[in-house]
């Protein structure tokens, strides 16, 4: 059952306690530590991340839920009322769902929505859940046969989301996330990729520049949460695109892409070097690119 975001007098000055704790601990770090500005807002966002991780401690945005599905733990044809349960939260709406849509209005509403179910089950799975097609029909208000139908269009795209049925029955599938990265390695940019995976060009460039410099941290053998802090992302996310480049990190297709995650990975952060104090030019030089 999903649980909406109310808008109360309780819930705004949580939102402010939290801020105002937030700075406190902020500054304490700075005059205590003589950590910089930055690093100690990067400190914050991942004590919140750290502290927070767990929904039902977490403050719901405008376009977010709460909802509680089985937890991916839960081995296959176990009822449901034995099943333990996880509470994640999901973006129901988000701008780029709107953006290159196709110009019929009927095309449109039906890519709106598989983005939409692409999303949300993503981050379901990131968060240690799984939800069924029951789930996703309730969540989108639209009939079980509707989000069958949009599965199996999916698939034909080579994109299986992750629902309780397809992890639990068919075994792991390719979400629209690797599928976007595996045909960027393979040599596609990213204008026909958001043709062939039905995105936007902003959420597929997102997708790709997160990749490389995770790729490129990995590379340098950073661990999955100084991953996390230095690029600004959860540690769930990192283990996404870890996945993703484990999987792909010995076909003979990435060798051509190497040089554009080298050159990338060392421009952001170089650029960003004086200003974060997290990687210094030395460990940007060392260690090999090798695969």
């Amino acid at each position: 059952m999903g649980e909406n975001k109310l808008s109360s007098k309780e819930s705004q000055t949580k939102r402010l306690k939290i801020k105002s704790l937030g700075q406190q601990l902020k500054q304490l770090a700075i005059e205590g530590t003589g950590l910089s500005k930055w690093e100690a807002d990067v400190l914050l966002e991942t004590i919140n991340d750290v502290l927070f991780s767990d929904p039902d401690l977490i403050e719901l945005k405008e376009s977010q839920l709460k909802y509680s599905c089985v937890s991916a733990s839960e081995g296959a044809g176990k009822p449901l009322c034995e099943c333990q349960m996880r509470t994640v939260l999901l973006t129901l709406f988000h701008d780029e769902d709107k953006v290159g849509l196709p110009s019929s209005n009927k095309q449109g509403s039906i890519c709106k929505r598989q983005r939409r179910i692409m999303r949300i089950t993503s981050e379901a799975k990131e968060q240690g859940g799984l939800l069924s097609q029951e789930d996703l029909a309730e969540i989108l208000m639209c009939d079980v046969r509707t989000i069958r139908r949009d599965i199996k269009a999916l698939e034909v795209l080579d994109i299986h989301t992750p629902t309780r049925g397809q992890q639990k029955d068919i075994g792991p599938g390719i979400t629209h996330k690797e599928v976007a990265i595996r045909l960027w390695l393979e040599g596609t940019e990213p204008v026909e990729i958001c043709t062939k995976i039905k995105h936007s060009i902003k959420s597929v460039e997102n997708y790709l520049e997160k990749f490389k410099r995770v790729a490129y941290l990995r590379m340098k053998s950073f661990d999955d949460y100084q991953t996390a802090l230095t690029i600004g992302i959860s540690v769930n996310s990192v283990k996404t695109f870890i996945e993703i480049y484990k999987k792909f990190k010995n076909k003979s297709f990435i060798k051509s892409r190497i040089a554009e995650i080298e050159l990338i990975g060392s421009q952001y952060f170089l650029a960003q070097d004086e200003k974060k104090g997290l990687i210094s030019q030395k460990d940007i030089k060392q260690g090999g690119m090798s695969l």
